[in-house]
């Protein structure tokens, strides 16, 4: 009997031990979030989207999908029940997009606004979000032009690739390579040069140091020669003051002439005859005493003979040996 009771005790215990572990795994996997219903509508369908699939507004996780039906009033729209967060903001400018979940090609909805920067107004709940293309969509919906430009491109590039223009480019690249060749003989020849402009470039250098200071004399002779000519003309004027008074001088001698002996003739002035006399030769005196000025210790030597008298010799005159 009393195995018994510890059976039953036991089976109670594990009975309401399970209980206790499914509440807890019920309670910790329940979501209490409060959601909020969007219903989104498409026209081009929605490739690779599921149910439970995550709704993301900007790039966070606020909700999933709960419904994937057709339009009863329109067949060709798809609406999409979502639910939302109550706390995303969700507004009137808010619009549905389908991205991809990696590489695995499963789909799930993104939320963007379409002003970012204008005031957040809240959509009703219910309110109907349109799904406008995505990248791959709007891809899908231009790939018959991007292959139409593909093939067009690819006929052009057959075209300019011909064999005339296969010819004519293997020629301008012989002419190229010619060039080239031609460029780097000239350089090979230039190189001498090359090496020899240093030193034209010092030769250059030194000649410019010489024209410097060759510059630089003749600026010293242009100087002297200005300074010389300040001294020729100052000495010019000493020469012109020494003439205005050798006139005076003159004109006083006349003055004296004329309260002398008066306006007579010059035979009635023997005493000027004798005074113009005696003047000559102190002049003769000092041009033979400038002549010969060895003449005041050795006394004066004979003039040599001149023309027509005797003992001319006229390469003496010439100055000839």
């Amino acid at each position: 009997m009393e195995n018994k009771a510890y059976a039953i005790a036991a089976g109670l215990f594990v009975l309401l031990l399970g209980l206790a572990l499914a509440a807890s795994v019920a309670w910790f996997q329940g979501d209490r979030t409060e959601r909020v219903g969007y219903t989104v509508v498409s026209r081009s369908g929605v490739p690779g989207l599921n149910l439970k699939a995550p709704v993301k507004l900007r790039g966070v996780e606020v909700g999933h999908v709960e419904t994937i039906a057709f339009d009863p009033a329109d067949p060709r729209q798809i609406l999409v029940g979502i639910a939302v967060d109550a706390a995303a903001p969700v507004s009137t400018g808010t619009y549905a997009q389908l991205g991809l979940q990696g590489v695995t090609g499963l789909s799930f909805v993104s939320l963007e606004e379409a002003d970012a920067r204008a005031p957040l107004q809240r959509a009703a709940p219910g309110a109907r979000l349109l799904l406008r293309p995505g990248l791959l969509d709007r891809l899908a919906e231009s790939g018959p032009m991007l292959l139409a430009g593909f093939t067009e491109a690819t006929t052009r590039l057959n075209a300019l690739l011909s064999d005339d223009n296969r010819a004519q480019l293997n020629r301008t690249l012989a002419g190229l390579q010619q060039a080239a060749d031609d460029t780097s003989r000239l350089m090979a020849a230039l190189q001498p040069g090359a090496r020899e402009l240093p030193a034209l470039l010092k030769d250059a250098d030194a000649a410019t140091q010489r024209a410097d200071a060759a510059l630089r004399r003749i600026e010293a002779l242009a100087a002297d020669g200005q300074q010389l000519a300040q001294e020729l003309r100052s000495r010019a004027a000493v020469l012109d003051r020494l003439d205005a008074a050798a006139t005076q001088v003159q004109a006083s001698s006349r003055n004296l002439e004329l309260a002398l002996v008066g306006d007579t003739p010059p035979r009635g002035r023997p005493l000027l005859g004798d005074l113009s006399a005696a003047s000559r030769s102190v002049e003769r005196a000092a041009n033979e005493l400038g002549e010969q000025p060895q003449s005041l210790l050795f006394g004066r030597h004979a003039r040599p003979p001149g023309p027509g008298e005797t003992g001319f010799d006229a390469r003496l005159k010439a100055g000839a040996p």
